[in-house]
């Protein structure tokens, strides 16, 4: 059995990045290799609650992670969900996503908390995604950014309220129902 190391003495690119095993749940961060655990199964419960309403709400596409989004020659990021409208759906290619999507989704875990509110977000707001939600099961809570509303959330929400987007009018639900 073969053990699998990564060489953290280089810093990686895409091509590097493109010849890891199919299926590893890694992402190209600042040319840094960083590798996940799968997620547990509360996460993977707000997901697909997560998926389910938007799939019956939305046209478009929506991914499930692993999927990946590819940024530059340096970063390439797994969001746990990401939308595309149908006007924009040349961005998905055979191999991911290549531009930026309407809507990313990281539902956070303590694995991956500091990551996703800092480094991830301000990569997808800078990328300029029309929303960027983080669903945090543990308080459940949800928070709102926009490129406009870059280090404050446009909303934030605890255990209860409606979740409003401005990437459709259609997105409307209460955020108990997903946890």
């Amino acid at each position: 059995m073969e053990v699998a190391t990564i060489d953290r003495s280089k810093e990686w690119t895409v091509d590097d990045y493109l010849q890891l095993e199919e299926g590893l749940l890694a992402q190209l961060i600042d040319g840094n290799l960083i590798m996940s655990p799968a997620p547990t199964t509360n996460h993977q419960r707000v997901l697909r609650k997560l998926y389910d309403f938007l799939s019956a709400t939305l046209k478009g596409e929506i991914f499930f992670s692993p999927i990946d989004l590819y940024i530059n020659e340096q970063n390439v990021l797994q969001p746990d969900l990401v939308y595309i409208s149908e006007s924009r759906n040349e961005i998905v290619t055979e191999r991911g996503i290549e531009g930026t999507p309407d809507l990313v989704i990281e539902v956070i875990s303590p694995s991956n908390s500091f990551i996703d509110r800092n480094t991830k977000r301000k990569k997808y707001l800078d990328l300029g995604v029309t929303e960027y939600w983080i669903v945090d099961p543990a308080n459940q809570t949800l928070e709102i950014y926009t490129p406009m509303e870059y280090d404050t959330p446009k909303g934030y929400l605890i255990r209860e309220g409606k979740v409003k987007s401005d990437v459709s009018d259609s997105i409307g639900f209460d955020l108990k129902s997903i946890f």
